[in-house]
């Protein structure tokens, strides 16, 4: 098993029923919104380092937290805000994983052209990105490898993220470059 280190949670929730963007971006503190660039209030989170995007539906996507407890903790910390202004917010929202970004480090240079030309469902231009882009199906993810034998894998909305890294380090020793 490969040493994983979440780099980023997106999750979502149902905070409240409705919610006047307007009026709360008057009202919290280092907040922005701009309908016309971003249809969503946006407030920034220093602990957990979070951002929050609420939309006038009532439903809020975060970016930023590294566990669930971190993605429970700013829920519950929205929530408590929003009432405190007067806004009815859920007790308890459920909260869905949208989407996991980890990374490793096999420390190892990789041969990103080695790699291209071995391995089928790869994306390989040096001059626009400097990693090789892997698409996995099983599960389904993105993976990036880098020369200097950083990886990073996102996509995937569970803990397959460590099946997904782990897959690709197996393939990378079956041919020989692990």
């Amino acid at each position: 098993m490969t040493d994983i280190k979440i780099e980023n949670v997106v999750a979502s929730t149902q905070i409240a029923k409705s919610l006047d963007l307007n009026k709360l971006a008057e009202i919290i503190p280092n907040s922005r919104y701009n309908p016309e660039e971003i249809p969503a209030l946006i407030i920034h989170f220093e602990k957990p380092k979070t951002v929050a995007m609420l939309s006038s539906n009532g439903k809020v996507v975060f970016t930023g937290p590294k566990t669930m407890k971190d993605a429970h903790e700013i829920t519950e910390n929205l929530g408590k805000k929003l009432n405190s202004l007067g806004v009815k917010a859920y007790k308890q929202p459920d909260i869905k994983i949208q989407n996991i970004v980890a990374s490793t480090d096999i420390k190892k240079n990789l041969n990103l052209h080695s790699i291209a030309s071995s391995l089928e469902k790869v994306e390989y231009d040096p001059e626009y990105f400097p990693g090789l882009i892997y698409k996995s199906d099983d599960p389904n993810t993105v993976i990036l490898l880098f020369d200097s034998g950083k990886i990073v894998c996102n996509g995937t909305e569970s803990e397959e993220i460590s099946t997904a890294i782990d897959r690709m380090t197996n393939e990378l020793s079956s041919l020989g470059i692990l």
